[in-house]
């Protein structure tokens, strides 16, 4: 008989690696994770163009152990960063990843235009008063 696949939250993953990490590596490799994922993550669909050495070799080989996609694990580090309405979408199964990561470069680069904006016309404000 078949296995039906039963699509795991990805938190709980998320949380199954920090706690795997943080007991081989120690809690400062699950801090400096953001910044060894994107390598991580480039190096395993383009091995020819990087090198990996010390603990990121180490890191890498031990997700490979325990069946990890590194590229993977790099959407759920960008997801870990989305606002909570988003994420309660995504635990409820309501939006995919790849929505919430659209959703969610929108929403910054929204806000960034209107600060912009709103600092321009103060600008433009003082400048207009002198």
């Amino acid at each position: 008989m078949k296995k039906e696949f039963i699509r795991k939250n990805w938190l709980i993953e998320f949380e199954n690696f920090k706690n795997l990490i943080a007991k081989e590596f120690g809690d400062e490799q699950v801090r400096n994770l953001r910044e060894i994922m994107p390598k991580l993550a480039s190096y395993h669909y383009n091995k020819k163009k990087f090198i990996l050495l010390g603990e990121e070799r180490r890191l890498y080989n031990f997700m490979a152990e325990h069946s990890y996609n590194p590229f993977r694990v790099y959407r759920w580090l960008l997801l870990e960063k989305v606002p909570d309405d988003i994420k309660f979408q995504l635990r409820n199964g309501l939006m995919s990843q790849k929505t919430a990561s659209k959703i969610k470069f929108k929403r910054k680069h929204e806000s960034r235009n209107k600060v912009c904006w709103d600092i321009k016309t103060m600008g433009l404000n003082l400048v207009r008063s002198m």
